[in-house]
This record gives structure tokens, sequence and C-alpha cells, in this order.
């Protein structure tokens, strides 16, 4: 039985659109991604490779071609399908110094919670055993403001591990 790409692109064109028109960062990208897979994505610095990520987490719109995620044109996914089906960790510095590192992490749990957010016990174990796997369960109480880089990078991988998601895209983790 063959696998089921989790990701496929077909002749994806990445890059910007700006009030000039669009700026292409590349063209004619198609590839697969299947589950049980790590893929690393190499390049030089500016070489495009958070602007395809953004493009395959459905944070920014690809400018031509199709991106299908479990079979599924990625933009007929509703927001929550989204935020069930891909975790995404980018380098942007997060702005949250005002919640402890478990607020934030459970806030990943929000697709599955409802619009109240009210975790139960399955919640609260998956919770802790995403900040035991990254490393930063130590750091539970702390607020995201007293954390270096670093930690605050694991406590966004444990916040994606908990959406339970079947993809999770990292930018530079």
């Amino acid at each position: 039985m063959e696998k089921q790409a989790v990701i496929t692109a077909t002749d994806l064109c990445i890059g910007y659109r700006t009030h000039k028109g669009e700026k292409k960062v590349h063209e004619h990208l198609s590839f697969r991604l299947y589950p049980g897979e790590l893929t690393s994505l190499l390049g030089a610095n500016g070489a495009g490779k958070s602007t395809l990520l953004r493009t395959l987490s459905a944070s920014q719109p690809s400018l031509a071609g199709e991106l299908h995620l479990q079979g599924k044109p990625l933009q007929q996914y509703s927001e929550k399908e989204r935020s069930r089906t891909i975790g995404v960790v980018l380098t942007d510095k997060t702005q949250a110094g005002g919640l402890t590192v478990y607020e934030l992490v459970a806030l990943g749990r929000q697709p599955h919670t409802g619009f109240f957010g009210r975790l139960h016990s399955k919640d609260r174990l998956i919770i802790k055993e995403a900040l035991e796997a990254v490393g930063i369960a130590h750091k539970a109480k702390s607020y995201t403001a007293e954390l270096s880089d670093g930690e605050r990078q694991k406590v966004m991988i444990a916040k994606a591990l908990v959406q339970e998601c079947p993809l999770i895209i990292l930018d530079e983790p």
C-alpha cells in the first residue's frame, strides 16, 4: 500500500505580493512530504526557506501552483482545520511575556478545547509530556519574558506538540 503524502506541491511559486506587483522567490517547486519522515531544508540566508515554510503553513499565500495537505487543497481548509493539522514554530520572537510557560504551551490545546479553552486531565497530561519532551518542564511556572531565546524556542516547540498535528513545521528549531 502506497503512503499518502502529507504535503504535495505542484509547480508552486512562492514569494510576495507588493503594491509594485509580485516578487517571486522561487518558481516551479514540486515535491511530496510523507508521514513519519523528517525533512530538512538547507540554504543560505535569504534563499527563501522561511518564505516556503510560511507558504506551506498557510501563513502566506502562494503566488501560483497547487499545494495540497493530506490530499485536499490547502486553501479549502478552515482556520480550525489548519490548527488541528499544522503546527508551526517560526523564528519570530513571541510576545507572551505575561504568560507562564505552562499557560503558553496550554494555548496549543485550543484547537481541541474550543473557544473557552477549558483543560481536562487529558489536556494537562499532554502539556506535561510535551514540556518534558523538550526539556523545559522545570520552567513551567516561569514567565516567558524570563526565558532565553533557546528556552523560548523550546516552549514554542512544546506548544506545537500539544496541538497533536500530523504536520509540524519548524523554522530554525
